[in-house]
């Protein structure tokens, strides 16, 4: 890849970072930066996926107050679908989305229980449930923008199968 496009990418993954977080301070328990994992993996793949995936992870179990291990779980498994899935459904396909989406949905409180319950803290589920719908419905479209603003220059469209 050039160093145009690494300068492009390292600008634009930069810039949807620091969006992301700003948008998870304000929606709480909602993660504005799983979409991009997605689109990174249907992009770009790779190095540049794994080291996206490194940072957003050392994020979030930064910021969270859950013991080591809900953000490397909540990424593993929103990959493994995808990987999944993708066999299934065509990679870029909205419904395939909004797949990801419902199973992110019902993912996050189901994890955030078993992290909570292994260091024995107690948690309202209530909560997490509403948290878990607000991210089913906006996984699909956060991962349309990111897509549609997602620059020309570094989309790889043609790849082998």
């Amino acid at each position: 890849m050039p160093r145009t496009n690494n300068l492009l990418a390292l600008f634009w993954w930069g810039g949807y970072t620091v969006l992301g977080v700003w948008a998870q301070r304000t929606v709480p328990g909602v993660d504005f930066l799983a979409p991009g994992i997605v689109l990174s993996m249907q992009e770009e793949a790779g190095k540049r996926t794994a080291l996206l995936a490194l940072i957003w992870i050392l994020l979030l179990e930064g910021a969270g107050n859950l013991p080591f291990g809900y953000g490397l779980a909540w990424y593993g498994l929103l990959a493994t679908a995808y990987f999944a899935g993708r066999w299934l459904f065509e990679a870029r396909s909205y419904l395939f989305m909004a797949l990801l989406g419902l199973w992110a949905g019902l993912l996050h409180p189901v994890l955030v229980y078993g992290v909570a319950s292994l260091a024995s803290l107690e948690v309202v589920m209530e909560p997490l449930w509403i948290q878990g719908l607000i991210q089913a419905a906006t996984f699909p479209v956060i991962w349309f923008f990111a897509d549609y603003f997602f620059p020309k220059r570094l989309r790889q469209d043609v790849r082998p199968l």
